[in-house]
């Protein structure tokens, strides 16, 4: 599996700088064939909306999505070695093979709320909310992130 920093959930949350980290399986992950979907190559008219049959004719091309989205608690200063190494530890081998397992099962959601609960991260808590530029500087900082687990 591949963990990847979402730039677009980095927030602030009870004085705490939050990121958002997108986890991708790989092909040999049970939860593969279900997030490696079918996109449209452009978006549908209204017309293919409500016609499966025109939808069905519109060109489409294979793009991987997230199993799971995990937001973490950091330290505004983290830096990317100090990210990586609480990915490895967020995203252990029995944590990604109990995910594994719970993402393929009808009653995913309950199951992954317990694989994941306390493991939030950490990240100190300002007196003061991080401002934009702040959160800005976090994504500038980690953005490329990517880590194989």
């Amino acid at each position: 599996m591949l963990v990847k920093v979402n730039p677009t959930g980095t927030h602030e949350h009870n004085g705490r700088v939050k990121i958002r980290l997108d986890l991708y399986p790989g092909p040999s992950d049970k939860t593969y064939a279900m997030h490696h979907v079918d996109q449209p190559d452009r978006p549908y008219t209204e017309k293919e909306m409500e016609d499966e049959g025109l939808r069905a004719l519109v060109p489409t091309h294979k793009e991987l999505n997230p199993c799971l989205c995990h937001f973490v608690a950091v330290d505004e200063g983290i830096t990317s070695a100090e990210l990586q190494a609480l990915i490895r530890k967020i995203f252990d081998l029995k944590t990604l093979v109990a995910l594994d397992n719970a993402l393929v099962r009808d009653d995913s959601r309950h199951r992954v709320e317990q694989i994941m609960r306390g493991k939030r991260g950490g990240g100190q808590r300002s007196g003061k909310r991080p401002s934009a530029s702040k959160l800005r500087a976090v994504n500038d900082r980690l953005v490329d992130v990517e880590v194989s687990v």
